[in-house]
């Protein structure tokens, strides 16, 4: 099974996330994210922040630019502006996507 941090929605955090597992973020991140795992920004997750990731599975708000080694999923509800670098895109019907995409 893999490991799962999750930073709740009471918490505020500013800096350098840098982790290898799966991270679900809830709360509130400014800063840059580098990851050899999985990120996850939940439905009350508020990021501002460039993102170097294994894949990505959004439901809250997103500003920054990602870079997605594989997957980027933008879920219904959610809101997303920056640029986008991915080799696969999944986008629901009633999300808020600005920017581009560029796909390898």
């Amino acid at each position: 099974m893999d490991k799962q941090t999750i930073i709740s929605k009471d918490i505020k955090f500013r800096g350098h996330l840098k982790f290898d597992h799966t991270v679900k973020i809830d709360g509130s991140f400014q800063g840059t994210i580098e990851s050899f795992g999985n990120l996850i920004i939940g439905p009350t997750g508020d990021v501002e922040a460039d993102i170097k990731t294994k894949n990505l599975e959004h439901y809250g708000k997103l500003k920054g630019n990602v870079i997605a080694e594989n997957k980027i999923i933008i879920r219904k509800n959610s809101y997303l502006r920056g640029d986008l670098t991915c080799k696969d895109l999944e986008v629901e019907s009633g999300s808020k996507f600005t920017g581009t995409c560029m796909m390898d």
